[in-house]
């Protein structure tokens, strides 16, 4: 018979990257994915960026901690699953910056100087594209431990979801821009008298910065930039094997779309990015689809309450209709085949056995899933 659609090709590598808009569940899905890893026996861990409260309850994330950890056995019992190799964690984009500064530091000392900086406490949780790069160094990280035989990890929501591609050059075109030479100058040589030997719209531009932020934030700033630039090679080196890693064959990307205009709009520029990027696509996935009840619809037959019934069913058949037809845009771009559609849940995904739930939508075929 025909092969019913499913993700499996998402899980031929070795990581899975879900990326798509914000606010579409992709959070849900990064965790559906690993779970169904981890049911298969794979030693999995996800990455989350910003699970629901009872979602993170779920995996056992009560606490944010940016190291993996093991999803309790007796979570899985609970439910009336098989106890699996399942680590959870929840990214902490200011500690994995730290623990970056601290790798290409010279010293502990200087690593103390840039982290106790009034600047770089600004730039570590606020600089564009600064979670993306994180997440990213997170997964090359966990990949290179050896720990693991499945990665999944879920991209923070961006208005760009393509962003996690291009930070680590906005990262490091960043830390190595000429503007911050500028406030380099003043740093390494002291002194007014440098102000001197400085093109004039430097010193005019560095005189309204001082006015603008204040005197006390600018030699903070300098200082950041002193301290960095030994360490500018580290993170350039690093950002290009991110990208490198990004583009093997062990990487998938899953993209995750809502049945609404404006979400197939951005999954039809991501899919169309990610090719010329030469990534390795693992499936679309359209979360949230409205059910349908055609059973309902008819004519009136003088009962209230089947009279309503039939009303609600043909409201949500309007609203499947507008689905499907925004969906229409992905059919001529995306391979059947590789779409998935998981329904509209009445409920939070709240416990793992709803996780599996949307992990059997997932993954039409994964028949050992007992249900709960």
């Amino acid at each position: 018979g025909p092969r019913a659609v499913s993700l499996e090709s998402a899980l031929d590598g070795q990581i899975v990257i879900c990326a798509g808009p914000g606010g579409v569940g992709k959070t849900t899905i990064s965790a559906a994915i690993a779970l169904e890893g981890a049911l298969r026996g794979r030693e999995t861990v996800v990455v989350t960026i910003d699970p629901a409260k009872r979602l993170a309850d779920a995996l056992g994330l009560e606490e944010l901690s940016n190291e993996p950890r093991r999803v309790p056995p007796e979570k899985f019992e609970e439910w009336g699953l098989p106890s699996c190799p399942l680590d959870a964690m929840m990214l902490d984009t200011k500690t994995t910056f730290d623990d970056l500064v601290h790798r290409y530091a010279k010293s502990d000392e200087k690593a103390k100087g840039i982290i106790d900086n009034g600047f770089y406490q600004a730039i570590s949780g606020a600089l564009s594209g600064t979670h993306e790069y994180m997440a990213m160094e997170k997964l090359y990280e966990l990949y290179w431990s050896g720990r693991y035989d499945l990665i999944v990890i879920d991209t923070p929501p961006t208005r760009n979801a393509l962003d996690f591609l291009e930070a680590p050059n906005r990262m490091t075109s960043f830390l190595e821009g000429r503007l911050l030479k500028w406030f380099l100058i003043p740093a390494m040589g002291g002194g007014r008298g440098v102000f001197r030997a400085m093109n004039f719209a430097a010193v005019t531009f560095l005189r309204v910065v001082q006015k603008v932020i204040g005197a006390e934030a600018l030699a903070d700033t300098a200082d950041f930039f002193a301290n960095f630039e030994g360490m500018y090679d580290g993170f350039k080196e690093r950002a290009q094997a991110v990208y490198e890693l990004l583009r093997r064959n062990v990487t998938r990307f899953v993209v995750v779309v809502a049945p609404s205009d404006q979400a197939v709009e951005e999954a039809l520029f991501l899919v169309g990015a990610m090719s010329s990027h030469g990534l390795a696509f693992g499936g679309l996935v359209v979360n949230r689809m409205h059910p349908r009840f055609p059973a309902a619809i008819g004519e009136p037959t003088g009962s209230a309450l089947a009279d309503r019934l039939s009303l609600i069913a043909d409201d949500f058949e309007q609203v499947r209709r507008r689905e499907e037809h925004s969906l229409q845009r992905l059919v001529a771009e995306v391979p059947a085949r590789r779409w998935v559609r998981v329904p509209y849940l009445m409920q939070e995904v709240a416990n793992l056995a709803a996780l599996a739930q949307v992990g059997k939508s997932l993954f039409a075929e994964a028949e050992h899933l007992a249900a709960p």
